[in-house]
């Protein structure tokens, strides 16, 4: 492949178009005669609806129409489901409350909807709201899931019985727990949808990750065939996660656009988005791990409790189960392990898939332990990982849960880390914070990644008429630069310009079929894909161009966007070739490719995160954040540090500050809104300092590795382990905010 494109750090194209105002999200989306809604949702966490009077609300101005719990057998609406629901590993059946578009009898978190209003405005749909009388009987509620009984599933994995045995051979043992509180994700745009219904035929624009599961989710809750719903996701302003799955608004406004006869659309408010949308993580566990007498690891077992909130969302449970124990045998050695899950429900708003979808969680709590040992050791935190990290001639290495790591160099990538880091000069500077009554702390973060995602991707790469080409693909950008990256790959590829290119996603009328976007797997995936895809378009082109130039097929060679007959000057270009195709005969020029590769990469490296520590205040300034990172081969360096700073910053938040807050009495939202929820700031975060460690994988014919859920997997426990050598604690937990802190430093 040449390197025209590839490898250099193109700025986005998309920029030009989102930084003028001129994206096209959904609320800058308009339709004729298009009418408004609002929910009213539950004020109670847990209780039965004893009452729900609309009828003063109908009478209201503007109002077109209010669908509650009571309609939802008459309008012809199913539950929603969880397709990732699976039974737990002792054959126990999956259990799950059912989902409502609209609670019918009972309402289980603060938040539910209750009602559907649709007027011609949105303030007319606020006032009718304010009209409906609701009462309800409050039951006991639940928002600890420590303290809840009610079981989604048990999930078991590893070797139970040679990990008992290895833990009875230890030398030593060292144990600890770790929470991951919940993360309000707070994407910078809130959800919304417009619905449009016509002829038995239904359309949706929403934000999403992917069209083709949003279609297949929504299409099942209205009783009808996927076909029969056009889904179509234009620009996102961030997802992270929450955006793949279905919400009952989707539903709703495409039922209240059949009922009403006209388009319908819903925007989320803030406030409703700190209570309704899926939040991420939400597992407290506890991590043990046996060792030799020289500091080997010989086994590792965990257990977590995993919070369902008060549903089963989408993908909710495989992040709790499966999405936590793939990556729990980390970047080390361990010869057996074991982990127990218990996937329980709460009175809060549901969890589901954020940033690394169980990865952060599982490498939080094993890296912190790992601090702690090299600590109770006296090994120090580079020595006892050195010993204990998996060795690159191990490679490719079965993970003991049966993963495979490909091709990997953590000690490699650690190295550089610390180089980067200047770790060997951190004395002196701790020094110099002492001097002015500060505690300087440094910790490191060791990651990997399994990247995944759905392989159901199905990409295509056209000549248009007039030459350009048009890539299709199934995957959905909500930020990542997708506009960019792919159009740089096909760009390399074809020996053409990058502006000739344009890539289109989020459309089920345009695009067969596809399994969105997710696992970090875009390059893996859909670059892969892509590349196969524009190989079949060559080989279909050169056909012609052999049949246009009158020269047999192997006598023909490609470059700079024509083809040549060889040895001669006589050629034809690509747009040549489209001006001569018949109209008939050009959905010929296209090139369509399946996703039959293997999609798991091993992204790796390392973070290190430096910090001072007030012990006045206990406000802890993070001072430097390195990163050394192996992503494969980078196609956009610009992007990929992009990608890295975002997750980053979300990490550190969640180290540092973030912290979602239930009354346990009520199981009200106290940490509602960014006054009391609080988001990392530019003045939070330093300087990242960034480097490549990158060695291509075998895995794909790119040598790419994924790369959006890394930072988000490995920065939170760099930054606790810093604080933690900070204050010589091991035992402290996030979100270390200056409260927690300065009672950490009292004892």
């Amino acid at each position: 492949m040449s390197s025209r494109y590839v490898g250099k750090p193109i700025p986005r194209v998309e920029d030009a178009r989102l930084l003028t105002g001129k994206g096209r999200y959904v609320e800058d989306l308009r339709a004729p005669g298009m009418a408004h809604s609002v929910v009213l949702r539950a004020p109670v966490a847990y209780g039965r609806i004893t009452e729900l009077d609309i009828a003063d609300a109908l009478e209201m101005p503007g109002v077109l129409a209010i669908f509650t719990g009571r309609d939802l057998d008459r309008l012809g609406c199913h539950p929603m489901i969880c397709p990732a629901a699976h039974d737990g590993s002792d054959g126990t059946p999956f259990k799950s409350p059912t989902r409502d578009l609209l609670a019918r009898d009972v309402v289980r978190f603060a938040g539910d909807p209750v009602a559907f209003i649709v007027a011609e405005t949105e303030a007319q749909a606020l006032d009718a709201m304010e009209a409906i009388v609701a009462d309800y009987e409050e039951l006991p509620v639940c928002t600890d899931p420590e303290q809840s009984d009610d079981l989604a599933v048990l999930w078991e994995e590893g070797d139970a019985t040679a990990v008992d045995a290895a833990f009875a051979a230890a030398a030593r043992t060292v144990s600890i727990e770790q929470h991951t509180d919940r993360v309000s994700v707070s994407p910078l745009e809130t959800r919304s949808a417009l619905g449009f219904h016509q002829d038995g035929r239904y359309e949706l624009h929403t934000q999403s990750q992917g069209v083709h599961f949003l279609r297949k989710m929504v299409a099942g809750t209205l009783g009808i065939a996927p076909e029969s719903l056009r889904t179509v996701t234009a620009d996102v302003g961030g997802s992270f996660g929450i955006k793949i799955t279905n919400y009952p608004e989707h539903s709703l406004v495409l039922l209240a656009a059949r009922e009403v006869g006209r388009p319908v659309r819903w925007v989320s408010s803030r406030s409703e988005a700190f209570l309704t949308d899926a939040y991420g993580r939400g597992q407290a566990s506890r991590a043990e791990i046996a060792l030799d007498a020289d500091g080997k690891i010989l086994a590792l077992r965990a257990e977590t409790v995993g919070d369902m909130g008060a549903y089963a969302s989408a993908l909710g449970v495989s992040v709790l189960t499966k999405g936590f124990t793939k990556t729990l045998g980390h970047v080390y050695d361990i010869p057996v392990l074991h982990a127990r899950v218990k996937a329980v429900y709460t009175n809060a708003a549901p969890t589901d898939a954020y940033r690394g979808a169980g990865k952060p969680e599982a490498q939080y709590l094993v890296e912190r332990l790992i601090d702690k040992a090299s600590r109770e050791t006296g090994l120090g935190p580079v020595e006892f990982r050195r010993r204990n990290v998996v060795p690159p001639q191990k490679m490719p290495y079965s993970a003991a849960n049966g993963f495979i790591y490909d091709s990997a160099h953590f000690e490699a990538a650690m190295d550089d880390g610390l180089k980067a880091a200047d770790w060997d000069g951190f004395a002196a500077r701790r020094a110099q914070s002492e001097a002015r009554g500060l505690k300087r702390g440094i910790g490191i973060g060791l990651y990997l990644h399994l990247t995944g995602g759905s392989a159901e991707e199905k990409s295509e790469v056209r000549l248009e008429e007039n030459g350009d080409i048009l890539i299709l693909t199934g995957v959905q950008a909500s930020g990542q630069g997708h506009e960019t990256a792919f159009a740089q790959l096909v760009a390399d590829k074809l020996e053409i310009d990058m502006d000739r290119i344009r890539v289109v996603e989020g459309d089920t009328a345009q695009i067969a079929t596809g399994g969105g976007t997710g696992g970090s797997s875009s390059l893996p995936i859909a670059g892969v894909t892509i590349m196969k895809a524009s190989d079949v378009l060559l080989d279909r082109l050169k056909e012609r161009a052999a049949e246009h130039l009158e020269t047999a097929v192997v006598d023909l060679e490609y470059g700079e966007g024509a083809f040549r007959v060889v040895g001669t000057d006589r050629r034809v270009s690509l747009t040549e070739l489209a001006a001569l195709t018949p109209a008939e005969e050009r959905d010929a020029l296209c090139g369509l490719a399946e996703s039959d590769h293997e999609v798991q990469t091993v992204p790796h490296g390392a973070y290190i995160a430096e910090v001072e520590v007030d012990p006045d205040t206990g406000f802890v300034s993070l001072e430097r954040m390195t990163g050394a990172d192996d992503l494969g081969r980078r196609l956009n360096p610009l992007i990929a540090e992009g990608q890295i700073h975002g997750g980053m910053a979300q990490a550190i938040g969640q180290a540092l500050f973030e912290r979602t807050v239930y009354d346990p009495e009520t199981g009200q939202l106290l940490s509602g809104s960014f006054m009391d929820y609080q988001l990392p700031r530019a003045a939070d975060l330093p300087a990242f300092d960034l480097l490549a460690t990158d060695r291509p994988t075998d895995i794909n014919i790119l040598g790419m590795k994924g790369a959006g859920e890394i930072a988000s997997i490995g920065v939170p426990a760099a930054v606790v382990n810093a604080v933690s050598d900070a204050l010589g604690l091991t035992d402290i937990d996030q979100p270390l905010t200056p409260e927690r802190v300065w009672a950490y430093i009292r004892g």
